[in-house]
């Protein structure tokens, strides 16, 4: 689910506060942060890479939910080999009548990416200035840092950074 009420990203219209609209209608706001949750194997790195391919290409999500804004799109995956990413990337892509060269998506090839070294945050601001996308998918959270997930205190700076 994406944050899609957040005060911080709201815009005034007509002297009203305003949602932000939906990168994908219906499903995940422009300029949210959301997490993908769910019990092992229930096809959530799949739903990830879904979005992926429908944002860079324009294309509908899931066959159903239009994409308002298509883009550049970034891919890490912690528990994917890149060419495992490739496969998955390229057969919801084959699905759509398109190829790679379609798609405006890159995947992210580090050894290792620490939402919370200050190291690996940095060179991923950098890589995002450098490619402006649209959507970045860092896949799973949980191999993305060392603190306490139970902690909403420690989960909210860690997303704040992301966002």
């Amino acid at each position: 689910m994406s944050d899609c009420a957040s005060p911080a990203r709201q815009r005034v219209r007509g002297g009203r506060q305003a949602r932000p609209g939906w990168l994908v209608d219906g499903l995940w706001a422009a300029e949210g942060v959301g997490v993908i949750g769910g019990a092992p194997k229930c096809c959530k790195t799949w739903l990830s890479l879904d979005l992926a391919v429908s944002v860079s290409s324009g294309t509908d999500a899931l066959g159903r939910f239009r994409v308002q804004t298509p883009g550049p799109v970034l891919v890490f995956g912690a528990e994917d080999r890149p060419v495992a990413l490739r496969d998955r990337i390229e057969t919801i892509a084959r699905a759509r009548g398109l190829g790679l060269p379609d798609l405006d998506l890159g995947l992210i090839v580090a050894e290792g990416l620490r939402l919370d070294a200050a190291r690996d945050l940095a060179r991923l601001r950098a890589t995002l200035r450098q490619r402006s996308p649209r959507l970045v998918i860092l896949d799973p959270l949980v191999r993305l840092h060392r603190i306490d997930e139970n902690s909403a205190g420690e989960m909210s700076a860690l997303l704040g950074d992301a966002r």
